[in-house]
């Protein structure tokens, strides 16, 4: 994509959000004495300028903060580190990098603060127990080990394992796919042919300090099925198809085609089980069956609490690539419009399922 075309889709995106900005709400329900507490803290400790010119999270901060005033509750705002004050109070935020000291495992930076706040008598929507599923993938596949959550056979490398060793032990063949574990949108991922590329890349994680990372086996697989759950409820899902003859990431940035129709109603009820047990009110699963087979046993590859929804197209692209879509970044029928709409409805369901709907509810 072009610097142009860049610009122009940042572009879009802004202008969705400040049509939608709650400004009259925000004036009206903001209160310095309110318990409820929404937490702005915008990647800190980037600047807010990296904020506005970068990923998602204004759009979702945004949605956010539109689905409290939509209760009409009053609440106060704080940012950044001014957040550790708080105490005895419900705090609202979106999953984000919160890292002060910049710190290379910035999922665990911000877990420290999470479970601060918690001891400090606040309530956490998502609370921290949730929140440790986002891009830590080590802790997410030890999480599926315990709960008996079907994936794809995984090894946890540290910094003494013994790689080799491990990979004979699990009866691994390769290629083999390594994952780096605080990664998103399929970055840090990497296809191995044999153990010299595969200790490269521990090598050359290990020189930036980081020791961790996960081996994994590749399924014969050229879909898998996006699912996004709301408090017990499957409320978005499409099909991200490799069209493809060699494996790669389904992601639509790898220009997959794209399904929002199909849903294996025979594995639903497994779906929503995996979810429940892994005590996620809300979140979105990347699921795929082993040889595409959908009467075979489904594979959950990951889960995050943290997540960044596509958008059904619109009638204009109902029967074009997904990726002429997602290039109509204005106009009728665009994708910017469509994916902020998406954001705000899931937001609202968001706050309802976390009881904060309700102005009487404490």
């Amino acid at each position: 994509m072009s610097v142009s075309s860049k610009v122009k889709k940042r572009l879009a995106l802004l202008s969705e959000v400040a049509k939608r900005f709650p400004v009259s709400g925000l004036i009206r329900q903001r209160s310095s004495s309110a318990d409820l507490v929404f937490w702005a803290h915008h990647r800190y400790p980037d600047s807010w300028l990296g904020y506005l010119g970068a990923g998602d999270s204004v759009l979702k901060d945004t949605a956010l903060l539109n689905a409290i005033v939509e209760t009409g509750r009053p609440f106060r705002v704080v940012s950044g580190t001014g957040i550790g004050s708080v105490a005895n109070s419900t705090i609202v935020y979106s999953i984000d990098a919160f890292n002060p000291n910049r710190s290379l495992n910035y999922s665990a930076s911000l877990m420290t603060t999470l479970r601060q706040l918690e001891a400090q008598g606040n309530t956490l929507y998502p609370s921290a127990d949730e929140a440790e599923l986002w891009e830590n993938k080590v802790f997410m596949h030890r999480r599926f080990d315990e709960l008996g959550i079907n994936s794809p056979t995984t090894i946890v490398v540290e910094r003494d394992t013994d790689v080799a060793a491990a990979i004979d032990e699990k009866g691994l063949r390769f290629p083999l796919l390594v994952k780096e574990p605080h990664s998103n949108n399929s970055q840090g991922l990497h296809k191995v042919a044999d153990l010299s590329e595969l200790l490269a890349v521990r090598d050359r994680l290990a020189g930036a300090g980081a020791y961790e990372l996960l081996v994994q086996e590749i399924l014969d697989m050229r879909r898998d099925l996006r699912v996004t759950m709301i408090g017990g409820d499957v409320v978005h899902h499409y099909w991200r198809i490799n069209l493809s003859d060699e494996w790669m990431p389904t992601t639509t940035r790898k220009g997959s085609q794209v399904d929002f129709v199909t849903f294996p109603e025979q594995w639903r009820s497994t779906i929503v089980d995996a979810m429940n047990k892994l005590g996620l009110r809300n979140g979105a699963f990347d699921v795929c069956w082993d040889h595409d087979d959908l009467d075979s046993e489904p594979y959950f590859l990951e889960v995050s609490p943290a997540y960044t929804p596509n958008p059904a197209p619109s009638k204009p692209f109902a029967d074009r690539p997904y990726a002429d879509f997602k290039a109509q970044v204005r106009g009728d029928g665009n994708y910017t419009a469509a994916f902020a709409d998406l954001v705000f409805d899931l937001h609202r369901k968001l706050i309802a399922a976390w009881g904060l709907a309700d102005p009487s509810t404490p």
